[in-house]
């Protein structure tokens, strides 16, 4: 039997024509290339490409004129989140395309071939199931693609604003602009400083969240007494934003007798915190209130606010997405990074807890429950 003269999209060796990187190679460099026609300046798959190399040089290029371990750590972890996307970003194009293209082959082959009543209803079932996947598959590309986006808008402005602090108060240093030599030392290497420990935060929270998708970290557990606790590591800590928003922070006196229970002292910490902090920037009048109490043998913690509130249709995807926020909440708060209550979620599941959220509605407050085991 001779070699067929044309082989058709869709066939292992299909050559897509249009495609200058496949008609150079004289082969499809990836599956997902038999079945497109595009040309080669369309795929998406280049375009992510073109995005992270950008990326890469960005701080790459941070490497050569800062040096420091703070600086690597955040080079790993946004090359880690590179890989990571790249690789969900890689799996959803190729589904897409596939499907995409067993859509139109189904189509081409109830227009061709006469068949049956009922072979053309099981054809028609199966159309609509692929169009329906490939909507589906749409849908997460699109919610894939705002991802990054707001990923690379709160990478932009998180990095951006401690970065300029630093250069601004090295500049005045280096060209002793700023008071005499004996004064220099304190402000600007304090705003340094404050900057850096901003840079440090976002380093371990990418981390956190690498950490958390490749299934990995170990908690350090201790014995804590979770008033005193959440008195000196959340309200102490946010009391300062509270006040600067004309709003309360309070921890209301329990009932009962809350006992010590063991945990993460510092992953807690970051759950918690995420919380309350979510609830302050989302508030403008009123505050938040912390509550402890015990229910079915497991201790809660009550986080309830007066703020914006939380559609139920966002409510059931509010912990289990990276990089993305509710609508009301990017009005209000616009350079916030879509993954703490992720974190918080995960570190709470760490300790065999849960945390779920209560809301009415737009404009009518929240509140968030977390419950961790006693013993």
């Amino acid at each position: 039997m001779g070699k067929k003269e044309k082989i058709e999209i869709g066939e292992p060796e299909y050559l897509n024509q249009n495609c200058w990187l496949v008609r150079s190679l004289n082969y499809p460099p990836y599956k997902r290339c038999q079945y497109c026609e595009l040309k080669f300046h369309h795929c998406l798959f280049l375009h992510y490409q073109i995005i992270s190399l950008i990326l890469i040089i960005f701080f790459l290029t941070l490497s050569f004129l800062i040096e420091g371990k703070n600086l690597t750590l955040l080079i790993i972890s946004v090359f880690t989140l590179i890989i990571v996307y790249g690789y969900f970003f890689n799996k959803s194009t190729d589904k897409l395309i596939q499907t995409n293209f067993a859509q139109r082959k189904a189509e081409a082959l109830a227009l061709r071939e006469k068949i049956t009543r009922d072979e053309a209803e099981r054809i028609a079932i199966q159309e609509r199931a692929l169009r329906q996947r490939s909507e589906k598959l749409v849908r997460e590309f699109e919610r894939l693609d705002r991802a990054k986006t707001q990923f690379l808008l709160a990478t932009q402005h998180h990095l951006r604003t401690p970065l300029s602090i630093m250069k601004n108060y090295a500049s005045m240093l280096l060209e002793g602009t700023y008071g005499k030599l004996g004064e220099i030392v304190k402000h600007p290497l304090s705003g340094i400083y404050v900057s850096i420990e901003r840079l440090i935060k976002l380093v371990n929270e990418f981390l956190d969240v690498a950490q958390l998708q490749l299934g990995k970290g170990v908690l350090k557990k201790a014995k804590t007494d979770m008033i005193n606790y959440l008195k000196k590591e959340i309200i102490e800590e946010l009391l300062p934003l509270a006040k600067e928003k004309g709003l309360y922070l309070k921890l209301e006196p329990s009932k009962e007798k809350i006992p010590e229970i063991m945990i993460d002292q510092t992953k807690m910490k970051t759950a918690i915190y995420n919380v309350v902090d979510n609830g302050l920037k989302y508030t403008q009048k009123g505050g938040v209130t912390i509550k402890l109490q015990i229910v079915n043998g497991k201790l809660q913690i009550v986080v309830k606010d007066t703020g914006i509130g939380i559609k139920k249709e966002e409510i059931a995807e509010l912990f289990e997405k990276t990089f993305e926020r509710g609508k009301e909440a990017e009005k209000l708060y616009t350079t916030g990074r879509g993954i703490g209550l992720y974190i918080s979620k995960n570190f709470i599941e760490a300790h065999q807890g849960k945390i779920w959220a209560e809301s009415e509605g737009k404009g009518k407050g929240s509140t968030f429950y977390i419950e961790l085991p006693i013993g």
